[in-house]
């Protein structure tokens, strides 16, 4: 575990985590041990975002059984987008009309890690098909961007979505991401500011009351998977690097994520 983080998780501040992957196994497998010991340590709230029909179905089911602690977010990943059949969007929209659905995600575009172009058009064909979801059903989006920021930007414009939109784990150009904070969306950090410039940019740019936290478990933080009680050192960071006091910053990410759903 990371130094100081069981210490402050013992205080009584409480914790957003808005961008976690419940239902992967390593999670998922011992879920009621892991909420527990999260709500003991000031966790307040998770967002358990899907990356794939099997994922949705275990997410939903969570937020059923813990629905005080997990906050359902129903979505196909774009590394997977371009398999993605007919059948199976019918299935998304399905779930994603429950109401203990709250979030539509993880979705969006990728063009660093899937370097093919043809699997490009699939993907936006699949993001396009989530965007309509959205608005159907009026449903915050938690959108995965690598590599093809200015492609999301430019469909965000073009759609003009009346609910609300977050940026998970942002690392795109400045000009793009103050594109993006004109059209009022979120932005998720997670602990990779300690480290990545980029990162500490979005911090550093975006308003207070516009920025969530999140640990992307199972994604590894410094050779340990990322859980939930990783956002007080998220906060710490925040607070560092925004100069203001760590009380404010965690305040603020619970008023965001009220706001953003």
């Amino acid at each position: 575990m990371i130094a100081g983080i069981e210490k402050a998780c013992e205080n009584t501040m409480e914790y957003i985590d808005c961008h976690c992957h419940l239902a992967e196994n390593y999670f998922y497998k011992h879920i009621k041990e892991f909420i527990q010991e999260w709500n003991e340590k000031g966790i307040k709230q998770i967002g358990a975002m899907a990356t794939n029909g099997k994922t949705a179905k275990r997410t939903i089911e969570l937020a059923t059984t813990f629905p005080e602690t997990i906050v359902a977010g129903i979505g196909r990943h774009p590394w997977g987008a371009h398999k993605t059949t007919e059948e199976e969007l019918l299935k998304f929209e399905e779930w994603i009309s429950k109401p203990e659905v709250k979030i539509i995600g993880e979705v969006g575009l990728d063009h660093y890690f899937i370097r093919e172009p043809e699997k490009w058009e699939k993907q936006c064909e699949v993001f396009r098909f989530f965007l309509d979801m959205a608005e159907k059903y009026q449903k915050p989006l938690m959108i995965h961007s690598t590599g093809a920021e200015k492609e999301i930007f430019e469909l965000l414009e073009t759609r003009k979505l009346k609910t609300n939109v977050c940026f998970h784990w942002f690392s795109g150009d400045i000009s793009i991401l103050t594109k993006l904070m004109d059209l009022g969306a979120y932005f998720s950090i997670n602990p990779a500011v300690a480290q990545s410039k980029r990162h500490q940019q979005v911090v550093q740019t975006v308003a207070l009351d516009h920025l969530l936290t999140e640990s992307d478990g199972t994604v590894k933080f410094r050779g340990e998977i990322g859980t939930p009680l990783l956002m007080p050192f998220v906060c710490k960071e925040i607070a560092k690097r925004k100069k203001i006091p760590f009380e404010d910053v965690v305040q603020a990410v619970q008023t965001a994520f009220e706001k953003y759903l």
